[in-house]
């Protein structure tokens, strides 16, 4: 299995507080729980979808529940990411 979007970049910013980016966050506010060195667990849902971030070791997974069009379907996929900027610091 390949992901859809294949060499595709996914920039985000993570904080105490939130999660917000572009891709494939589609939620205004998430739950989210920091783990480990630098890790968090994240969740969002609404009457079209659900999603579920893990974050660990400068991978991010995301999978979702989509529930537009005729069934519902799974999405999944994996990013390797790169900090570009630190917490607090000018982009």
């Amino acid at each position: 299995m390949r992901p859809v979007y294949e060499g595709r970049t996914l920039n985000f910013v993570w904080d105490e507080e939130n999660l917000s980016g572009d891709g494939v966050f589609y939620h205004q506010l998430y739950s989210l729980t920091a783990f480990g060195e630098g890790g968090f667990r994240a969740f969002a849902q609404d009457p079209d979808r659900s999603d579920v971030f893990r974050f660990e070791n400068g991978i991010l997974m995301h999978t979702a529940i989509v529930k537009y069009g005729r069934e519902p379907s799974i999405q999944s996929q994996v990013f390797e990411c790169t900090v570009v900027a630190e917490p607090g610091s000018d982009f």
